[in-house]
């Protein structure tokens, strides 16, 4: 059973859903789309398989996450994010915002890259939204695809589902430099760094609209 605060405040109460550890980076995975429990469990090294089963238990009780079944054969039980968890959008940008602030990274640190795009997801400016093109993107061998439905961004891990608008391959560096600012789609195209699969102007529109801030 979770341990609570026992306060009424309100800050204590969202904290007695989603103060325990490991909780909020449940979440911040399934930003990225529905995850079987195995992908989960792989995302998260160091969580445990009893305490994952925990935690997702807890979460669907307080409609932070729900049971989905994934298309295809063989009807695959995964996860998603609840009505509660939609919910927590705002407060996960804000905590990516408020943590890109913090010193560089330690050496050694975990880092993927979907980790990266779920924050250009969370943090992308409201124009992002209208950028109606199914976009694939592969950053050191992982494949996400995001595309606006007009009021959000859809984002799934994986292969996009029909044959993409555009196509953007590049290495994690690559990546880091054009969503950073610091360099753009022509640098990349120019260099051999970066690989597209359609229009350079929209790729470059759609970095301009998915970007992660310099480093301070």
């Amino acid at each position: 059973m979770a341990r609570s605060y026992e306060q009424g405040c309100h800050i204590a109460r969202a904290l007695d859903v989603l103060g325990e550890r490991w909780t909020l980076l449940i979440a911040r995975e399934l930003v990225a789309g529905s995850r079987r429990y195995s992908d989960l469990l792989e995302a998260l090294p160091g969580i445990g398989t009893s305490l994952l089963a925990a935690r997702l238990k807890h979460l669907e009780q307080h409609r932070v996450v729900r049971q989905v079944t994934l298309p295809g054969p063989g009807r695959t039980a995964a996860y998603a994010l609840g009505e509660r968890g939609e919910a927590l959008m705002p407060v996960l940008a804000a905590l990516s915002e408020w943590g890109g602030g913090l010193p560089d990274t330690p050496p050694g640190y975990a880092d993927n890259p979907v980790w990266s795009i779920i924050a250009l997801r969370l943090r992308a400016c409201a124009e992002a939204a209208s950028f109606g093109i199914l976009t694939e993107l592969t950053v050191g061998g992982t494949t996400v695809w995001l595309q606006g439905d007009g009021e959000r961004v859809r984002m799934e891990t994986g292969p996009a589902p029909t044959n993409p608008g555009l196509r953007l391959t590049c290495a994690k560096d690559t990546f880091y430099a054009l969503v950073k600012g610091r360099a753009t789609v022509e640098d990349a195209l120019s260099s051999g760094q970066l690989a597209i699969d359609g229009e350079a102007a929209d790729g470059q529109h759609f970095f301009d609209l998915f970007r992660l801030p310099r480093a301070a």
